[in-house]
């Protein structure tokens, strides 16, 4: 630090009191200007580099310190010149020569990039690899990637073998990073900017790509390494240009605007900033003019500048403006048709917008141009994978699927599809006047892929584009934990809101309709206040302004968070619905269509901002408390109770009747012990305490535990009943019933399990079978049919019996096909004498 703040005053004062700075600067000073640069002193190191020529230093780093001040002080057509300069005295300087190419190239002087890449391999040519530096074998390698060499190459070749002489090179591992970043492998980059950190050590750069890495996969380790890359670098214009990004991502403009002005304070031409300031103009402003003018501004560098465009898609598309994102990328590849980013941006927002062939050529080309992109390689496995799917063309929607899938849920996929569509397009004064594009993927990853361009997205369900959207099949790993039919309806109704809106709503308001609406159509679907959501919204810090929900889904600390952010969402729809009325709400979507923001299209809707968000407060804790009101949710005390003494826990309840927390355990103790009458005791406790909850842990999933030890299978059945119509995802419970009604031929409540079980997992042959019972029963002919039919694709073991089964309920209606089923049946069991005796009532 001494020698730093020494280097301080000698820069300063160097001019007044012509001092010696040879000896300071060239023998002491290098790293610490270094760090100077590092830690984003642009205007300080500018000046020591340009005194540092006027001495007449003979280190060339004097000088490419200045010149990478310069830039970052978007002083770019003088370090272009000062480049020329510098290269006279250092004549094929590796470094100076790619500066002078990266310059050239902002301001799109193609004429000087080739030179200086010209002048690069000249210089190549005239030092033999053995002699040249780390740092030199990192240049050639960027200079080859510019030129079209195979990026696996160039990493091997160069990047590595830089790594190789010199381990704690930064350069080396950024250039390998940011390669892997270029061609969408986020995860090598993340591995290669760790190493970089382990082998350099801190860096603002280095942490930057990383949080580059992240930004997709872990939005909190981006945020993490963004935060220590500002620290490192307050001034680093990347890093405010990425939080910029990310903000514009959670709709919170005013904080990206602030971001990006600290760049353009610095360096008022960034042609990034502009880009991200139009979309800002865009989204949040809705101000045509200050767009253009924006775009105007990043493009005054460099007119035909491909990047300016792709920023601006990118982030629309990101807002679900998938075809304007795609104008944009036209645009940028308008400029420059061989911009590769403009270009794997393209092929998503096609594939969003339902433009399958023209992405999957686009796809095909990126491959052919570029072999190491991870996206288009991805993209490649995926056509070909659903090469292999079945297509349902329809006048209103367009089905895609696994061959198998079709005939096990593709009828019933339609069927609901029809019926949102039904109940829910004139509900929001909507004409579909194009096909909706449903497709279901096999394979999480291919889902994964297809809807976000890269592996990942576990946990989610289904997602809906406008008129795409794209779901996890119900036979896929999720199967049984998940109702597939309510996650149909969710995203259907994102067709809907999107298109009413012209894809300009908010994600928190979208999502709240569409769990809204499951509640609708179901009071068993969509997210009814549990214990979790009742914590969340007496929690002030927990539960989110209204006028903050966007950042709710954007900044989730957890699982819980997310989920709850969906439940609070739906729930101020509900608010603004009960209060307000269809008309208002409506009136919301119409001004969110012409651009208004959400928070005015509310205001002008209902009420002032303040008072919506004062009586939606009121409105969900008035839930929350509602829900177990009866109950002492405190923990007790450790001292209240003692886990080793089961009195004490008769006697605290003795005295805390009420106390949740304590029936709870004390159930959980009496179930260890099967004490079946106790059990059957708290969980009447339970129920009284808590009557809102069927999940797995409630009282009412105890109390058929209870019930069914104690043989009284009456009662059991009884509060399964209660059970399976209060809970969407009761998988054990629908089974259960089934079971205990076929018995006693219960055939209504026995189809309407089966119906019920096959919304979590179509792919399970008991219900289907069951289904076929019933229906048949029931004189549903049609139904039992298309259930033994699925039995014959679920059950092979069984097609004796199913063919034959089949055979008897064709057998009136069509002949020609009951009997193809009869000898089916008897050609797997010759000796079956009902199956001959029907073969001769033909004969």
């Amino acid at each position: 630090m001494r020698h730093l703040i020494a280097l301080l005053l000698l820069t300063v004062l160097a001019g007044a009191q012509q001092l010696d700075l040879e000896k300071m600067f060239e023998e002491r000073n290098l790293g610490p200007v270094g760090e100077l640069l590092a830690h984003g002193d642009y205007e300080l190191v500018a000046r020591i580099g340009e005194a540092a020529a006027e001495k007449g230093l003979k280190a060339p780093e004097w000088r490419i310190m200045r010149l990478k001040a310069l830039a970052e002080m978007g002083r770019i057509g003088t370090a272009l010149d000062e480049t020329k300069t510098a290269l006279v005295l250092f004549p094929g300087h590796f470094e100076l020569l790619m500066l002078r190419h990266d310059f050239a190239r902002i301001l799109g002087r193609a004429d000087i990039t080739s030179q200086a890449l010209k002048g690069l391999n000249e210089a190549a040519k005239a030092k033999p690899a053995k002699d040249r530096t780390a740092l030199e074998t990192v240049m050639l390698g960027r200079a080859a990637l510019v030129l079209g060499a195979d990026a696996q190459k160039v990493i091997a070749q160069y990047f590595k073998a830089a790594q190789g002489k010199d381990a704690k090179l930064e350069a080396a591992y950024l250039a390998e990073g940011h390669l892997a970043l270029e061609k969408d492998d986020a995860k090598r980059a993340a591995d290669v900017f760790r190493a970089g950190l382990k082998a350099h050590g801190e860096a603002a750069d280095l942490r930057l790509g990383l949080a580059e890495a992240f930004r997709s996969s872990d939005r909190e380790k981006a945020v993490e390494n963004l935060t220590k890359a500002l620290e490192l670098n307050p001034h680093l214009h990347a890093a405010h240009l990425l939080r910029a990004e990310l903000l514009i991502g959670g709709e919170r403009f005013v904080e990206a605007e602030a971001a990006l002005q600290q760049v353009l304070d610095l360096d008022e031409e960034n042609s990034p900033a502009w880009a991200l300031r139009a979309v800002v103009a865009h989204l949040f402003h809705a101000d045509a003019k200050k767009f253009t003018a924006a775009r105007e501004a990043a493009l005054k560098r460099w007119d035909m500048n491909p990047a300016v465009d792709h920023i601006i898609g990118r982030c629309l598309s990101r807002a679900y403006r998938f075809a304007e994102s795609a104008g944009h990328q036209r645009k940028a590849l308008a400029f420059d048709p061989k911009y590769l980013p403009a270009k794997v941006q393209l092929c998503h927002d096609l594939l969003r917008l339902g433009e399958e062939d023209e992405a999957w050529k686009l796809a095909s080309a990126i491959r052919t141009e570029d072999g190491y992109n991870t996206q288009a390689h991805n993209l490649g496995l995926l056509e070909k994978e659903m090469g292999g799917y079945v297509t349902k063309t329809f006048e209103d929607f367009i089905l895609k699927m696994p061959k198998s899938d079709w005939p096990i849920y593709g009828t019933r996929a339609l069927q609901l599809l029809r019926e949102a569509k039904a109940v829910l397009a004139p509900k929001y004064g909507l004409e579909l006047k194009r096909p909706v594009l449903v497709e279901f993927f096999g394979a999480q990853q291919d889902f994964a892929i297809r809807t976000f361009g890269a592996l990942g997205g576990q946990g989610m369900l289904g997602v809906c584009f406008g008129t795409v959207v794209t779901m996890n099949s119900p036979g896929s790993l999720a199967h049984g934990r998940n109702n597939w039919e309510s996650t149909l309806w969710h995203e259907f109704c994102h067709v809907i809101t999107l298109s009413v809106t012209k894809n300009r709503m908010p994600r928190w308001l979208s999502e709240g309709i569409s769990v809204y609406e499951e509640r609708q159509r179901d009071p068993a679907w969509g997210m009814p206040m549990d214990a979790t959501f009742r914590e969340m919204v007496l929690d002030e810090e927990t539960l989110t302004p209204v006028s903050q929900l966007s950042g709710a889904f954007m900044n989730a600390k957890t699982q819980d968070h997310l989920m709850f952010a969906y439940y609070e969402s739906s729930q101020v729809v509900e608010y603004l619905l009960e209060r307000h009325g269809r008309e208002k709400f409506q009136g919301i979507l119409r001004d969110l269509a012409a651009g208004k923001r959400i928070n005015a299209a509310i205001a002008d809707n209902t009420d002032d901002l303040d008072g919506i968000e004062k009586g939606f407060t009121k409105f969900i804790k008035g839930k929350a408390l509602a829900f177990g009101a009866k109950a002492d949710w405190e923990e007790p005390k450790p001292e209240d109770l003692n886990p080793f003494d089961e009195g004490s826990f008769a006697s605290y309840l003795k005295e805390h009747p009420n106390n949740l927390p304590a029936t709870r355990k004390y159930a959980q103790e009496m179930v260890r012990q099967k004490n079946w009458p106790e059990v059957l005791k708290m969980a009447d406790a339970l129920i009284r305490l808590l009557p809102e909850d069927f999940s797995a842990q409630g009282g009412h999933s105890l109390k058929v535990l209870a019930l069914r030890e104690l043989k009284r299978t009456d009662d059991e059945t009884a509060v399964l009943r209660h059970i399976a119509e209060n809970s969407s995802s009761a998988q054990s419970t629908f089974l259960r019933l089934i079971e205990l009604d076929e018995p006693r031929q219960r055939w209504d409540e026995i189809k309407t399990n089966a119906l019920r079980f096959m919304a979590l997992n179509p792919f399970l042959a008991t219900p289907q079978k069951a289904l076929a019972k019933a229906a048949e029963a029931l004189k549903d002919i049609p139904t039992a049919i298309a259930a033994l039919e699925r039995v014959l694709i679920l059950d092979p073991g069984s097609a004796a019996q199913t063919h034959f089964k089949l055979a008897a309920l064709l057998k009136e209606t069509d002949a020609t096909k009951a009997k193809r089923h009869l000898l089916d049946s008897l050609a797997l069991a010759p000796r079956n004498r009902e199956g001959l005796v029907m073969l001769r009532e033909w004969r």
